[in-house]
């Protein structure tokens, strides 16, 4: 038996024209029926279609370019271990790896199947069905060992050989041969069909596959029959819609998601309140929570009181109070996405603009997906995303040396980051959803701005936004998941409590913000809950995602006016 761990590097490859998950190293263990290590396997793969790392990889494995730039080619590599693991079973830790082994085979020498691959086992499947975890989420190698009561000290996480020797103690603690016979498959074309068959998302009604009964949903609370009261909404590749139940009047939201699986169809059912909307809450100027809630002609304007005292930069959030939207996006709204007009919208930055103290010419915006992409710019960039087209897919980041510009991102629930070096008269802002907290951006933000403009650590000063707070943030294991692996955990990870937990993403910034050189004394912490102040301040969460957006700011002032 061979257990196989794989790191990998997302790519972008001009042949493809996207994007390509390409391997970086390869680490094994081979061991007997006694399940005893006989012999290892590891070795880095020196990449072909991108030439460096990047900066979230290299943080996670701790592997570097200098480490590749000693690797062999991928199939080199595919070569030397087929003939170290001979004809042993394969097992990995979900399909994951096999999958990315595929798709790289399939690109380097146009094989349709890894040479080595004659028999294989999925060991999460089988793990997960000898612990009665079937018909759940899949569950993170690190969790699984921390339930067994693994001691992980000296283990280097997220690096192929040591994650393959975690997975083999694993194995061991739930080894039964006759209960993993059905868990190995052999490597035939059914076994690559249905190991590449892509899941789709159902996005038409009208589909033949669709059934009836997929459309309807009993009441949560009586489990009578419902009346379904307004169209069904395609978000996010699932339908929603509101209901209404005949016996005992409850009113709910249905989501309804429907997958074509290798399998077949798959039709699941949430349920969920129908969003609060609130009307923007009269201002009341003053302190709220650690910031200073300003207001200006109507327009309610939120700064840290640490960075208005800095001589160098102008910064702002928004409220909702002081616009010209209406209804759900009442009434500061800055997204021009959320399904207000365009007109309302450009006219709620000018009037934001002139109040807060920013050249609404200036502004540029990136193109936030949940990532810890970065981009520097300049003059050049004004207007970018606002009054003129996004030109990039994914950017959650922006810094900047250059007084031309404001940086703009978008926050309702997610962190908004604020950097700035007086130093070398330089600033940064990041969106930090969950997925971008967990993932590092603080840390990435100040190490770009290291690269961009010889920024030190220790000089910086960083601010936290209002954001959705530890009380409010519930959510379930596996983004959970995401925050226990990270160091220091017990800091922000809280629970479970009835298979929920609860994540604090302000204090999982701030250690980020610490562990790269920020000192705890120029951090500033905000304390203003998105979801708490719904009523000032547009909230996904609370909204059910029927609301506007909030926007960060923040701009160097002009020499000249020092």
């Amino acid at each position: 038996m061979v257990v196989l761990d794989l790191e990998w590097n997302g790519a972008y490859s001009r042949r493809l024209k996207g994007f390509i998950n390409e391997i970086i190293e390869f680490g094994a263990v081979k061991c007997g029926p006694d399940l005893e290590e006989t012999s290892c396997f590891s070795s880095f793969v020196k990449p072909q279609v991108s030439k460096r790392i990047s900066a979230t990889i290299s943080n996670l494995t701790s592997i570097t370019n200098e480490n590749l730039t000693g690797g062999a080619a991928f199939m080199q590599v595919v070569s030397r271990f087929r003939r170290w693991a001979s004809e042993a079973v394969i097992f990995t830790w979900s399909t994951s790896d096999i999958l990315t082994l595929v798709e790289n085979c399939r690109y380097f020498s146009n094989e349709e199947r890894v040479p080595f691959l004659s028999y294989y086992c999925d060991l999460q499947s089988y793990v997960q069905h000898r612990l009665g975890l079937e018909g759940k989420d899949q569950v993170g190698l690190a969790a699984v060992a921390e339930m067994l009561g693994l001691n992980l000290s000296g283990v280097e996480h997220h690096r192929a050989l040591d994650d393959s020797r975690v997975t083999l103690e694993i194995l061991k603690k739930v080894y039964d041969p006759k209960a993993m016979e059905p868990f190995i498959k052999k490597c035939d074309e059914e076994f690559y069909r249905k190991i590449t068959f892509r899941t789709t998302y159902i996005c038409d009604l009208e589909n033949p596959l669709i059934k009836g009964k997929d459309l309807l949903f009993a009441c949560p609370k009586c489990g009578g029959e419902t009346e379904r009261k307004s169209k069904w909404v395609l978000k996010n590749r699932s339908f929603r819609s509101e209901f209404h139940c005949k016996s005992c009047g409850y009113a709910f939201g249905g989501r309804l998601t429907i997958k074509q699986k290798y399998e077949g169809l798959s039709v699941n059912q949430k349920i969920f309140p129908i969003p609060i909307i609130e009307a923007p809450r009269a201002l009341s100027p003053g302190p709220l929570g650690q910031m200073q809630l300003e207001e200006k002609n109507g327009v309610g304007i939120l700064r840290f009181p640490a960075l208005s005292r800095l001589k160098t930069v102008n910064h702002a959030f928004t409220t909702r109070t002081g616009g010209v939207s209406k209804l759900e996006f009442a009434s500061m709204n800055l997204g021009f996405g959320r399904g207000d007009s365009k007109e309302k919208v450009s006219k709620n930055y000018r009037i934001f603009c002139e109040a807060a103290g920013f050249d609404p010419d200036s502004l540029v915006t990136g193109a936030q997906d949940h990532h810890t992409n970065i981009r520097r710019v300049t003059a050049a960039h004004r207007g970018l995303g606002i009054w003129r087209e996004k030109d990039l897919e994914s950017v959650d980041g922006l810094c900047t040396n250059d007084p031309g510009v404001t940086l703009v991102i978008y926050c309702a629930d997610c962190v908004p980051l604020y950097f700035v070096d007086e130093e070398h008269r330089a600033i940064g802002l990041a969106h930090a959803g969950w997925r971008g907290t967990a993932a590092g951006m603080a840390k990435a933000m100040v190490e770009r701005m290291q690269e961009e403009f010889g920024s030190r650590p220790e000089k910086l000063v960083a601010a936290i936004g209002p954001s959705i707070c530890r009380d409010c943030f519930e959510v379930d294991e596996p983004v959970a998941q995401e925050f226990l692996r990270l160091p220091g955990w017990e800091h922000f990870v809280f629970g479970p409590q009835k298979e929920k937990y609860q994540v604090d993403l302000w204090e999982c910034n701030r250690r980020f913000l610490v562990s790269a050189g920020v000192l705890p004394e120029h951090i500033a912490l905000g304390e203003v809950c998105s979801m708490c102040e719904s009523d000032l301040i547009f909230s996904h969460r609370k909204t059910r995602g029927r609301r506007g957006s909030n926007c960060a700011f923040l701009s160097l002032a002009p020499e000249n006016a020092l």
